[in-house]
This record gives structure tokens, C-alpha cells and sequence, in this order.
């Protein structure tokens, strides 16, 4: 793309308003410049649905994620509530207003909150990546710790340890390397705090629901390693339904299909 596009095209950079806003999409621009302008109309409207496909897709997980936080007793009783259909309504209400609420900062003071709220997001994403690892890392420990046997596993990550340790480090860097760009011309500020403001953030959430709630790390030895395994069944029984006649069928190999893209 920057092969195509100069760095200081008046479409993709607004200079007469003295800041580094995009006017045009890059994508877009290429079309224009190509002479193909419905492509380009095309391409904004791509963009649209992407848009409005990842909003919808970020709600629905937000409230699912507010709906079973309800559930277990980590929030208000009344986001739990479904409707007959088992729809989590008032999660879906309460995400979806704090979402209007959060995307109106985007218009007070210069939208720097909404950069702040912006930089929030991206390293809360880091920081589940994170977990991920030191759960994957912990669960092993404790399978071992318990006497269970690795080939007891349906599937084993080839990487480990190395993989869940390497992404960690990896994610540490990343998560440091945002304030790079605080220090390029001159030290700014709002660059450097919306970067590292989610870290104090986790750190007190995670510490006071300790305190508040008087739990403490769950234990290797005491780890539950059953409870929803395989929907109850062993790994015999699992290896002799996994063994009985396939169904036959275009249906049978397309739902096949999709469940092993689907993992």
C-alpha cells in the first residue's frame, strides 16, 4: 500500500487541519486514483458492514460475557434474567448502553477520552491473551500435580512449554512497545498513560475483588479438572463414539466440514 499511495496525500492525511486524521480510507483511495470510482464505493461500503458486523459481534460477546458474570455472582443478579427465549435482554441493554456512552466521548475534549477508552481496549485485548497463557501453564501443572497422564488429553499442545511461556513474554513486549511512539517527537503524555492506564486498572480490579470477596488463588491440588470434561464421558467412551459408522451425505460431509474448521 504505501508503494501506491504517497505518505503525504492531501486524501489520506487531513493537513489543512493540522493533525493526522485519515479523510479516506487508503483502500478507497487506491480505486480513485485507479479511475475505478465504483470499486471505491464499493469498498466503503465493504468497510461499513466490517464495521457494523465487528460492533455486533463485539455486543453479543460483551453480553453473553455480562450475562454468565451475572449468573455466577460477579455482577447485578438483574443482568442475569433472560427472556422466554433465553435471550440475556437487560445484558444486551446495559452493554449496549455503555457502548453509546463510551462512543460519545469520541466528542469531548478533542475525543482524547475516547483515545484513552481506545488505548483501554487494545491492552485489556493483550492482557486476555495473556491469562490465556498462565491458565494453559497452570492447567498443565495441575493435570500433572493431580496424577493424571498427558495421554489422558484429547489434544496436547507440540509447544509446550515453550509456546504458552513465549506468547507471554511476547505479549510483555508488545504491551511496552506501545510507549515507543509517546517518546518519538518529545514526550506526550496522552500517548504514554492511554498505553499503560489498563494495567493499574487489571491490577486494582483483580487485587480488590480479591480482598473484597476473601478468595485466594486456587490451589494446584485442588484445581477442578472434571467438571464439564467431555459431557461426562471417559476417554473410552469418548474413543467409541468417536469410532461408530459415519453418517453418509452431502449434509453429513458439509456439517463435518464445518466442524473441523471450526475446530
Amino acid at each position: 500500500m504505501g508503494l501506491i499511495i504517497p505518505y503525504d496525500d492531501p486524501q489520506l492525511i487531513n493537513m489543512d487541519s493540522g493533525n493526522d486524521s485519515g479523510v479516506i480510507s487508503p483502500f478507497t483511495i487506491v480505486f480513485l486514483k485507479a479511475g475505478i470510482e465504483p470499486a471505491a464505493h464499493i469498498m466503503n461500503a465493504v468497510m461499513v458492514t466490517s464495521s457494523i458486523s465487528a460492533c455486533s459481534s463485539g455486543l453479543y460477546a460483551a453480553c453473553r460475557t455480562v450475562h454468565v458474570m451475572a449468573m455466577q455472582g460477579h455482577a447485578p443478579k438483574i443482568l442475569g434474567r433472560t427472556t422466554r427465549r433465553g435471550v440475556p435482554l437487560h445484558a444486551l441493554l446495559f452493554c449496549a448502553a455503555v457502548t453509546l456512552g463510551l462512543w460519545a466521548f469520541n466528542f469531548v475534549g478533542q475525543g482524547i477520552v475516547f483515545v484513552f477508552l481506545t488505548g483501554v481496549s487494545g491492552v485489556a485485548g493483550y492482557l486476555a491473551w495473556a491469562s490465556i497463557c498462565v491458565v494453559h501453564i497452570r492447567f498443565r501443572m495441575a493435570w500433572k500435580r493431580q496424577g493424571h497422564r498427558l495421554d489422558e488429553l484429547r489434544y496436547r499442545a507440540p509447544l509446550f512449554p515453550f509456546g504458552p511461556v513465549f506468547c507471554f513474554v511476547l505479549i510483555c513486549v508488545v504491551i511496552f512497545g506501545q510507549a515507543y511512539p509517546s517518546f518519538q517527537n518529545g514526550f506526550d503524555k496522552i500517548t504514554f498513560f492511554s498505553s499503560f492506564l489498563e494495567l493499574p486498572l487489571f491490577a486494582l480490579f483483580w487485587g480488590g475483588w480479591k480482598w473484597w470477596k476473601k478468595t485466594r488463588v486456587v490451589a494446584l491440588a485442588t484445581m477442578d479438572l472434571d467438571s464439564g470434561a467431555r459431557g461426562g464421558l471417559t476417554l473410552e467412551e469418548e474413543d467409541e463414539a468417536l469410532a461408530e459408522p459415519r453418517r453418509r451425505g452431502f449434509k453429513a460431509a458439509a456439517l463435518r466440514v464445518l466442524a473441523g474448521i471450526l475446530g
